[in-house]
C-alpha cells in the first residue's frame, strides 16, 4: 500500500505532525548517499513533468499553474520520502525520544 500522508504510518500515528516530519527528516538523514541520489532522482522524475507543463500556460493563467504546483510539490514528494525513510524509521523514533529527553 502506497503511503500518502505520514499519519498513515502505524510507527507514527501516535505522534503530532511536527513531531512526524521531524521523526522522517532524521530517517531521511539516515539513508545512504546512494539513496539519497536515488530519493532525488525519483523526485525529480516526478516534479519534471509538472514543471515542464507550466511552458506551454501564458498571460495571468500563470498564477493559478503555479498554484497548482506549488500545491502538487508536497503531494508528490511526500510518499516518496515516506516510503525511502520506513526502513530507518524504528531507529529514528529512538533518537527522536532521545532528543525529547523520553526513555
Amino acid at each position: 500500500m502506497i503511503t500518502i500522508f505520514s499519519s498513515q504510518v502505524a510507527q507514527l500515528s501516535h505522534l503530532k505532525v511536527r513531531e512526524r516530519q521531524q521523526v522522517i527528516a532524521i530517517a531521511l538523514s539516515m539513508i545512504s548517499p546512494i539513496q539519497k541520489i536515488n530519493l532525488r532522482i525519483v523526485k525529480l522524475l516526478l516534479l519534471s513533468p509538472v514543471f515542464a507543463s507550466l511552458i506551454y500556460i501564458e498571460g495571468w493563467l500563470m498564477l493559478l499553474g503555479l498554484l497548482i504546483a506549488g500545491i502538487s510539490y508536497p503531494l508528490l514528494t511526500t510518499p516518496v520520502e515516506i516510503a525511502f525513510s520506513k526502513p530507518f524509521l524504528p531507529e529514528a523514533l529512538k533518537h527522536h525520544r532521545n532528543l525529547k529527553g523520553e526513555v
